[in-house]
């Protein structure tokens, strides 16, 4: 995409008028808004699939990852007309939800620098349903990726003991994210309870390596589990959303065999839509048929913590 200060665009019969385009999102790595926009474009194929049906929120970096970032919800005034959106009552408010349903949604939010693009775990109609349950890794510092790695090995043989299906993907920072496909039935409430039962399992493994604490300071060299990022009202980063970082990272689906040799750093705005083209959508199983939330549960009843 041609870097100019601003003109106007047919993507796929919705006009769009792009502004800054040569704005630099990831000063340090030359990343304009104009390669966030082209990024969005290369991997609409599959990230739409992800976003389907998903009421959005966005973190949007106006004046790239140097500067203030902010938090958007509610479709921002003066957005274009076709715009999808979901009216969802919040506890103070009537919060439109954008809902990402073509390219051109995408090449909108780009230009309004949003980063970072977070579904909500549930799918239209099934509202505050989850239709996956999220193990969230996050290495406490000076724990790392490898120290993640390590607890995902866990989980990946948790899993594999029990029958459930689980669908790794890199944070797009120093964690990983496993999703587990539910059928929506179940609320928040019950799928944070059985994310806990999990998180506990594990946690009794390897008291010395993970930890439950949500007290900050209590972390410190461990990977904190956090089952409650599946609480109402949490978001994951999606799949294939890039990452507010230097480097421009990407969250990026990998396979159960990959674990033990993926580099997070491999997956970069730069470097994803090829990757992509060559090993197609590691996620695309979330998308199919998920567990019964009591099946997980009744399962996980008395199982041994991992080895």
């Amino acid at each position: 995409m041609a870097g100019t200060t601003g003109r106007r665009v047919l993507v796929d019969g919705r006009e769009l008028r792009f502004t800054n385009l040569d704005k630099l999102l990831w000063p340090a790595d030359g990343i304009r808004k104009a390669d966030l926009i082209e990024y969005y474009l290369n991997v609409a194929g599959v990230l739409l699939r992800h976003l389907e049906g998903r009421p959005l929120t966005f973190t949007r970096y106006p004046d790239g990852i140097e500067g203030e970032s902010f938090y958007q919800k509610d479709l921002p005034q003066h957005a274009p007309a076709w715009i999808r959106v979901f009216p969802y009552q919040g506890e103070e408010h009537l919060i439109r939800f954008v809902l990402a349903a073509d390219r051109a949604t995408l090449a909108w939010a780009g230009n309004l620098a949003c980063l970072e693009i977070h579904p909500a775990p549930w799918r239209l109609p099934h509202v505050d349903r989850p239709d996956r349950l999220v193990i969230d890794l996050d290495p406490a510092p000076p724990a790392t990726f490898d120290h993640a790695r390590r607890v995902a090995v866990m989980v990946r043989t948790l899993l594999e003991q029990l029958g459930i299906r689980g669908f790794p993907k890199t944070s797009g920072a120093t964690g990983i994210h496993v999703f587990i496909p539910l059928v929506p039935e179940a609320g928040p409430e019950e799928v944070t309870r059985v994310a806990e039962t999990l998180a506990r399992l594990l946690h009794a493994a390897r008291p010395d390596l993970i930890t439950l604490e949500r007290a900050v300071k209590e972390r410190t060299g461990k990977v904190y589990v956090d089952y409650l990022q599946n609480a109402r009202g949490k978001t994951m980063v999606a799949p294939y959303s890039p990452r507010p970082l230097p480097g421009a990272p990407v969250s990026a689906p990998f396979s159960w065999g990959e674990l033990e040799t993926i580099d997070p750093k491999e997956f970069t705005l730069r470097t994803m839509p090829d990757l992509l083209a060559r090993r197609g959508d590691l996620a695309a199983g979330l998308l199919g048929p998920g567990h019964r939330l009591s099946e997980i549960a009744a399962r996980l009843s008395g199982a041994p913590p991992p080895a």
